[in-house]
């Protein structure tokens, strides 16, 4: 009977589909790991290094001492012979100054002191021991506005309507007239009685300050010194050899001289006023 119940209870599950509880398992996941991007990119910060401080460019000085080792200041007291023009169209002296270098309590003329360039520009004219300037010199600089802006000593003759007629002094026929009001000028300074020959061609560059001879005798000196002359003329004049007072003069050196000197085609000016010092 037990048995036959047995039967019965275990036809009875089999009907309703019930089958023996389950243990279930199930296996943990597999976990990728997420690699997430910076969300911005670092910043790279460059230590830069400092560049050298500046260094700023000398100017050269507008204008220089004639004379190597002598400030401008100091040029009065070597005045031997002052800027002293005769009126125009007279080759009376003086119409420049002298420059000596004395030693000793006598005042013994030196020879052989540097002579240097006043301003820049370019040679316009070079003489070789020819009477009266000996070896000589004249740079041209051309009277721009940056020029005169640097001057304030210095005061422009007005160009003279015309060239002025021939006087005492024997002149061949010149070919030369004055700059007109409106036509650009030019200072030339003129540098004589050097020791030794240029050894500049016309159109060569001097600086201000460069070496450009020594002080000699050469010439009308009967001791050592500088002469200088400085004139206002038009640009871009040349000259060949200058002489005069002089049976070997030529008729060219004498038309160079003439124009230069007696023509009022270059007014003369005190080289004072190019450093601040003008005299009377």
């Amino acid at each position: 009977m037990l048995k036959s119940l047995s039967l019965f209870v275990l036809f009875a599950l089999a009907l309703n589909g019930c089958s023996p509880a389950r243990m279930v398992t199930d296996a943990a996941p597999t976990l990728t790991p997420t690699i997430n991007p910076p969300t911005h990119t670092p910043t790279i910060v460059l230590t830069e290094t400092p560049a050298p401080a500046r260094v700023p460019t000398q100017v050269p000085p507008k204008v220089c001492s004639p004379l190597a080792g002598v400030n401008l200041d100091q040029l009065a007291e070597m005045i031997v012979n002052p800027y002293h023009p005769p009126k125009p169209g007279s080759d009376d002296p003086h119409q420049g100054l002298d420059l000596a270098n004395l030693s000793g309590p006598g005042g013994i003329a030196l020879s052989g002191m540097t002579v240097q360039g006043v301003m820049a520009g370019k040679v316009a004219g070079v003489t070789q021991d020819r009477f009266p300037y000996g070896n000589m010199l004249i740079v041209e600089t051309l009277l721009d506005e940056n020029y005169l802006g640097q001057l304030p000593t210095l005061v422009l003759p007005t160009p003279l309507p015309e060239r002025l007629p021939r006087g005492a002094l024997t002149c061949p026929e010149l070919d030369a007239s004055p700059a007109a009001a409106n036509e650009p000028r030019s200072l030339y300074i003129l540098y004589a009685h050097m020791q030794n020959p240029p050894i500049f061609t016309p159109g060569d560059d001097i600086a201000c300050g460069q070496e450009i001879g020594a002080i000699g005798d050469s010439g009308n000196a009967l001791n050592p010194h500088l002469h200088i002359e400085a004139r206002v003329g038009p640009a871009g004049q040349t000259f060949a050899s200058m002489a005069h007072y002089d049976p070997s003069a030529d008729y060219g050196e004498m038309a160079a001289y003439c124009t230069w000197r007696v023509s009022g085609v270059f007014q003369t000016i005190n080289p004072e006023c190019l450093w601040g010092e003008c005299g009377p």
